[in-house]
C-alpha cells in the first residue's frame, strides 16, 4: 500500500513539474514572439521615419526648383503640396487595402511563424 502512495505522489509530482515546464516555455515562446513583432515594427518605423526625412528634403528641392522653373518660389510650394494633398485623398480612399491589410498581415505573420 505504501508503495502505491507513493508512486501515486511521484506521478502527480510529476505531472505537476511537467505543466510547470510547460507553463515557463509557453510564456518564453510568447516573449520571444513579442519581441520580436516589436522589434520588426520598431525597425519598420525606423526605415519610414528615414524616408519621411529624405522626401521632405527632397520635396523642399523640388518646390524651390519648380518656383525657379515658373518665376516665383510660391507656385513650386503650392504644386508639391497639391501633389502631397492628391496622394493623401488617395491613400485615404485606398488605406484599407495599401496600409491596414498589410500591416495587420505583417503583425499576423510575426505572431505566427514558427520557431524553426
Amino acid at each position: 500500500m505504501k508503495s502505491a502512495i507513493n508512486n501515486l505522489e511521484d506521478i502527480v509530482n510529476s505531472t505537476v513539474d511537467l505543466v510547470e515546464t510547460k507553463t515557463e516555455i509557453w510564456k518564453l515562446k510568447a516573449v520571444g514572439k513579442i519581441s520580436g513583432t516589436v522589434s520588426s515594427i520598431i525597425s519598420i518605423i525606423a526605415v519610414v521615419l528615414l524616408a519621411g526625412v529624405s522626401i521632405t528634403i527632397l520635396s523642399f528641392g523640388v518646390a524651390y526648383w519648380i518656383g525657379n522653373e515658373l518665376g516665383n518660389l510660391h507656385y513650386g510650394f503650392f504644386i508639391v503640396g497639391g501633389l502631397y494633398a492628391i496622394v493623401g485623398v488617395l491613400l485615404y480612399f485606398l488605406r484599407e487595402r495599401l496600409l491596414k491589410t498589410p500591416i495587420s498581415n505583417l503583425i499576423i505573420d510575426k505572431i505566427t511563424e514558427s520557431d524553426n
